[in-house]
């Protein structure tokens, strides 16, 4: 009788840990009477975060056998001996939304390398005031993926025209895992400024900036001719880095959620994507509106084992190939 009472609490357990904290993304098939609050519930996640990676309004009505791209939570490894105070701030994000997230205490003490879900920054105080102000705005902190290079300064002048000294030491910063070379686009310099400066100055971690054709990087790839980069930045969630990529203009900003990394480049008018390939995987696009899969802006497979990332982050994931073509249909 009591192993059968320890069986059902464990199938209560499991039933009840919300599939929003799993590691990566998922579907969800709309079934009969659900609604987007109702799905978010089940999920552990808000509305508006499901509403934004599909393309939706709060209100919108789902339709039976609609399938929907839920988010997941973000996760990170608290530090030794940490509090989730301590670990919420150096996130950027409220303690009390991290506690009430991990069924914590905001004065509970954090094993070394215990992973926490981050909240949804729509459902707490992580926007622009959440982020908080840099302490000099306009200077950027950038680091190459899996090396020690970096560079911290102005990429801008007042007029937003790129600094020379920054444009030859970003051109070396975002050069091909081969050593090849090539000069950014100033437009890209702006915007890279834009995020620091959005999410407080906070450090901006290249994966991978250009790129010299081949393997599934095309001739077409923005990659190709210095107006891309894939990047995180260091704290933040990267599905705040695409909420607020999606908000600028004339940038595409592709979404994969696999590879944990944002892909942003400059164009002549705003595109979204999402692609769920993983490292080294042939693209797997779903646009949130159901369209067609467009071409292009899939992983590098000759990329898979470029490097190492920054310790706890695992094996350095495959960057983005080229966006959809500019006359393709905004996919979102």
């Amino acid at each position: 009788m009591r192993r059968l009472v320890r069986l059902a609490l464990a199938a209560v357990l499991v039933i009840a840990v919300p599939a929003g904290h799993a590691e990566a993304d998922r579907e969800h098939r709309v079934r009969s009477g659900q609604t987007l609050s109702g799905i978010a519930r089940r999920y552990g996640v808000t509305p508006s975060a499901i509403a934004r990676a599909n393309g939706l309004r709060e209100n919108s009505t789902l339709r039976i056998g609609q399938v929907l791209l839920v988010p997941s939570g973000e996760t990170a490894s608290a530090e030794a001996n940490e509090t989730v105070t301590a670990f919420a701030r150096r996130h950027g994000l409220d303690p009390q939304a991290v506690a009430r997230l991990n069924g914590l205490r905001p004065t509970s003490r954090l094993r070394r390398g215990q992973r926490l879900t981050l909240p949804d920054p729509a459902s707490t105080a992580a926007s622009d005031a959440g982020w908080g102000r840099p302490r000099q705005p306009g200077v950027v902190t950038m680091k190459r993926l899996g090396s020690r290079e970096s560079y911290r300064g102005r990429l801008t002048d007042p007029r937003g025209r790129p600094r020379p000294d920054a444009m030859r030491r970003l051109t070396r910063l975002l050069r091909d895992d081969d050593g090849a070379q090539h000069a950014p686009n100033p437009r890209l310099l702006r915007v890279l400024t834009q995020i620091s400066d959005h999410f407080g100055g906070r450090v901006v971690h290249v994966v991978s900036g250009y790129r010299r054709p081949g393997g599934y990087t095309r001739d077409s790839s923005r990659h190709t001719r210095g107006d891309a980069v894939d990047i995180r930045v260091e704290g933040v969630p990267i599905t705040a880095i695409r909420d607020y990529c999606r908000s600028l203009t004339n940038t595409g900003c592709g979404y994969y959620p696999n590879s944990r990394f944002v892909h942003v480049d400059v164009r002549d008018r705003a595109t979204y994507w999402v692609d769920w390939s993983g490292p080294g995987e042939a693209p797997r696009y779903r646009r949130p509106d159901g369209a067609s899969e467009p071409d292009g802006d899939g992983t590098d497979a000759d990329s898979e084992a470029a490097g190492q990332a920054e310790a706890g982050e695992g094996s350095r994931p495959a960057p983005s190939d080229e966006a959809p073509p500019a006359d393709a249909p905004p996919p979102g």
